[in-house]
């Protein structure tokens, strides 16, 4: 299915005005191409349901449940699109060796570019997933997230920037204004888009483990005078969160799982880890000691009888 962003078709009618033609819809062709291949890599991997929307800046692929990717399958998927451009960039390359062509030309140049301009490490370009990936194998989702995100933010400013700077000189390209904007502004929504992200990472982990049959583990040492947001805050996409609680002299003082850190803030509010942990045990006591005056009640009925 293809999506048409409101602002394509305007975009459209003035690059037209300002006399871009026939190259234009040779970009867009090959466009269509590039996300076309994202989705028969993550065909590959079990993802399916989506539809292509066609933007001012080029078009954007958007898969049912991509986010679920881990970083590995998320870096194949996304570096399927720029590998496809630079590929047939270099078929008409060659083939404009042997056999001299404007067209040729234009098709090894358009397929290039598109190549080269979608490894721009910013988002929504493949470059921002591509480097959000590779940091993630380094450090947490969240905070790879975060690094990408501010990329962006510099990169969407410094396209504006030349845009001001090449209209000193009366050099008009309106291509790098609209770009900068996009960037900017899909930086921002990636920022506000990360909790809901990592919520429904969540929710969706006892699915993937009872579907795979297996999860991967981390393990985070963190000090007993943190507060439950933090360590929600440092929760890693895709695996299972196990938070071994430390004391200041580093002595181990508890451990906590990740589904009981969205339960006790749920019925707690923002306590710190030793408030959850030292809780926790008073009410294990106190149930055990429920369970044992109960046992005392039973035998005594038992030995009566």
């Amino acid at each position: 299915m293809i999506k048409i962003n409101k602002l394509f078709i305007p975009y459209i009618v003035l690059l037209i005005i300002l006399g871009f033609k026939g190259s234009m819809f040779i970009s867009l062709f090959f466009v269509i191409c590039h996300e076309y291949v994202h989705y028969l890599a993550a065909k590959r991997y079990g993802f399916n349901g989506f539809y292509i929307e066609i933007m001012p800046i080029g078009t954007l692929l958007k898969l049912k449940d991509l986010n679920d990717a881990e970083p590995m399958e998320d870096l194949v998927i996304s570096l399927a699109g720029p590998m496809f451009n630079i590929c047939c960039g270099l078929i008409f390359f060659v083939m404009n060796h042997y056999y001299k062509s404007e067209f040729l030309i234009q098709l090894y140049l358009t397929n290039f570019s598109l190549g080269i301009f979608n490894l721009i490490p910013a988002f929504p370009l493949d470059g921002g997933r591509i480097c959000r990936d590779i940091l993630a194998r380094r450090t947490i989702y969240k905070e790879a997230n975060s690094i990408v995100v501010g990329l962006s933010q510099i990169i969407g400013v410094s396209f504006l920037f030349a845009f001001s700077f090449l209209m000193l000189f009366e050099v008009d390209n309106l291509s790098i204004c609209v770009m900068g904007i996009f960037i900017l502004y899909a930086s921002y929504k990636e920022k506000e888009r990360i909790v809901y992200i990592i919520m429904a990472d969540i929710i969706k982990k006892k699915v993937r483990f009872l579907d795979k049959g297996y999860i991967e583990n981390k393990s985070i040492s963190i000090n007993y005078k943190e507060d439950l947001l933090k360590a929600m805050s440092i929760l890693d996409k895709n695996k299972y969160n196990i938070f071994i609680v430390l004391d200041d002299d580093m002595k181990y003082f508890g451990m906590i799982y990740e589904e009981e850190v969205i339960s006790a803030l749920k019925s707690n509010g923002n306590i710190s880890i030793e408030q959850y942990i030292l809780l926790s045990k008073k009410e294990s006591n106190e149930d055990l000691c429920k369970l044992s005056e109960k046992a005392i009640e039973e035998w005594e009925q038992w030995s009566e009888n």
